[in-house]
């Protein structure tokens, strides 16, 4: 039977909280915690568990302080770490948030409040008409943080694209935003190998393409 990795122990740190620690830790944050910024500092132990590794690639990610909606992300890496066999499931998680990150920086986004000002309303509620095309499935979205973004290539003329609407409607209804958004930004078989986001003005192609994605596998 395989060893049972030890459960791994973290907790959130103020900066009084530092001064209890063992002094060699201290000494690697006392350069920090002398500029007298209000960070939050996370502490994590573990043994016999290979941690290191997934908290570089957080790091890398984050950078040294933890953006908006990453907190519960490490709360998930964490917890999957945790759990016997699950050292697969946290690497897959860091893939998964590097490819998210990777997409917010390479894809223009827009948000409800922009998506507002290009379509001309004039309604003091900024959280439309996005959310109403969205419901629609007009256009998707992908959750950061506590907002939706709305990725740009959707619209044109501040209304969204029509064709959008026709692939979502093909897309698997179970396709989470972010699953979506990374199906148009990926390259297709079906399409050459473009991604469906660069041949949205040969639409019915790129609905083609979509449709498959639903087919079930067979063989």
């Amino acid at each position: 039977m395989a060893n049972q990795p030890k459960p791994i122990s973290w907790a959130p740190l103020q900066t009084d909280d530092v001064e209890k620690l063992p002094l060699q830790v201290r000494d690697r944050l006392d350069a920090e915690v002398e500029r007298g910024e209000d960070d939050e500092w996370v502490v994590v132990h573990a043994t016999g568990v290979s941690v290191g590794g997934v908290m570089d690639r957080l790091s890398r990610l984050y950078g040294r302080r933890f953006k908006e909606g990453s907190v519960q992300d490490l709360d998930r890496v964490l917890a999957w770490l945790v759990s016997a066999g699950s050292g697969v499931q946290a690497q897959l998680a860091v893939d998964n948030l590097e490819l998210r990150r990777e997409y917010l920086e390479e894809t223009p986004m827009l948000t409800a409040a922009d998506v507002h000002a290009g379509s001309g309303l004039q309604s003091r509620n900024t959280s439309e008409p996005a959310s109403r095309w969205k419901a629609e499935h007009k256009l998707f979205a992908v959750r950061v943080g506590r907002r939706d973004l709305y990725p740009a290539f959707q619209f044109e003329d501040g209304a969204p694209r029509p064709i959008i609407k026709d692939i979502l409607t093909v897309l698997p209804e179970a396709m989470t935003g972010w699953q979506k958004a990374l199906w148009f930004a990926s390259g297709n078989g079906w399409l050459d190998g473009d991604e469906p986001q660069q041949r949205l003005d040969e639409g019915q192609q790129v609905v083609e393409a979509a449709r498959r994605l639903a087919e079930p596998a067979s063989g």
